[in-house]
């Protein structure tokens, strides 16, 4: 198997990062995202899933130097499981500014009880680019589906 051409850059995601190892993706798990960017050769994916989606999103919206950004399952919008700190970073993303070109995929499961998909859309409504896509799949979101996903996202956008 080929390996992409790009790094996936997670702030947390054991599990997805498993998977997309699998695939022969090279990724960093790491919530100091502005190192693994700065230091990457290769084009990053900043992906965040629940509640590690607030952060992925502020870094887009803050900073340059990503060549995609990718949301799972993300905590956006409204949720009642929130911390205060994780609540007033939800603010934050929701009166930044929409993430603009930068290419973007949102994926998520119509049946997820933990993270209504009613509520992040309020979220991802507020920060929507002119390259947002979004990926709702039927029941619950596997890591399998994620993958596949991500890879043929990175493969359109970079």
């Amino acid at each position: 198997m080929q390996e992409p051409g790009w790094l996936a850059v997670l702030p947390h995601g054991e599990r997805i990062a498993f998977s997309l190892r699998t695939a022969a993706v090279p990724v960093v798990v790491s919530e100091d995202v502005e190192t693994a960017v700065k230091t990457s050769e290769l084009p990053v994916v900043l992906i965040g899933h629940f509640t590690g989606a607030p952060a992925a999103v502020r870094y887009a919206q803050t900073r340059s130097g990503l060549a995609a950004l990718v949301l799972v399952s993300p905590v956006l919008g409204m949720w009642d499981g929130a911390s205060d700190d994780l609540a007033d970073l939800m603010d934050e993303v929701a009166s930044g500014p929409p993430l603009g070109d930068l290419p973007t995929l949102w994926l998520h499961g119509s049946e997820d009880q933990i993270v209504p998909i009613a509520d992040t859309r309020a979220g991802t409504d507020r920060i929507r680019g002119s390259a947002f896509e979004e990926h709702v799949a039927a029941g619950l979101l596997t890591d399998g589906e994620i993958v596949t996903r991500v890879l043929e996202f990175a493969r359109r956008v970079i």
